[in-house]
């Protein structure tokens, strides 16, 4: 879980607190000045259930100089309340799909790197079966060059073989987040989070993120 300033916990209980975004686009910082809008579409799962790998989506307006092709955007949210203001914390990473330009005026869609799930699972060399669920994860995050959150918590589970056929790094995600009792998602930092769906915090009545943003599952706020 992220660190925030005393400064930043104060701003979140100020009724005149207003949240600002930045965009990092490979490597170019672009603050809420930029921004036309902004949104992204994200959830644990579709319906209610386990096993689950979900991708999410931003979809975003801002003037730019230039957004290349498959650009790494990082974003980010600050508090302020026009006197006082938090730092920068992120708040997601995405991979640029689909970008238009329009005199300087961009319409970008990206994903996170849960996207980068849709290949087949090709274990390194020297990985054999039988092996741990905790070593495939670590292999497959590998694959798909992303961190593990250091919260995730392992089951000694075992897969005993690689499946037949065509065997793609979410399905296997799927198989150990089902066995686990939960989902994975790809947190504000862009680590790989395994979250059990029997681990909703007791703090709060909604499940939310660090930030204070609703959690969605399959659209709905969940009452916990």
């Amino acid at each position: 879980m992220q660190e925030t300033s005393a400064l930043w916990k104060a701003l979140l209980q100020d009724t005149g607190t207003r949240r600002e975004y930045a965009f990092d686009i490979n490597g170019v910082w672009y603050g809420p000045e930029a921004e036309v809008s902004h949104s992204v579409e994200s959830s644990l799962f579709e319906s209610f259930s386990i096993g689950n790998a979900m991708s999410a989506t931003l979809t975003m307006e801002l003037y730019a100089d230039d957004i290349p092709r498959g650009a790494v955007i990082k974003r980010y949210i600050h508090l302020t309340n026009g006197v006082q203001t938090a730092e920068w914390l992120p708040k997601g990473v995405f991979f640029t799909n689909r970008r238009t330009n329009d005199d300087g005026y961009w319409s970008v869609e990206a994903y996170d790197a849960m996207l980068k799930a849709d290949f087949p699972w090709t274990p390194r060399s020297g990985f054999t079966f039988p092996c741990a669920m905790e070593a495939a994860v670590r292999d497959i995050a590998a694959g798909m060059e992303v961190e593990l959150d250091e919260r995730n918590v392992y089951l000694s589970y075992q897969m005993n073989a690689y499946p037949a056929g065509e065997y793609m790094r979410r399905d296997a995600l799927r198989d150990i987040a089902a066995a686990h009792g939960g989902n994975w998602y790809i947190s504000d930092a862009g680590e790989l989070r395994l979250v059990p769906l029997i681990s909703f915090p007791a703090e709060t009545n909604y499940l939310v993120t660090e930030h204070g943003d609703a959690i969605l599952f399959g659209g709905v706020r969940i009452l916990v």
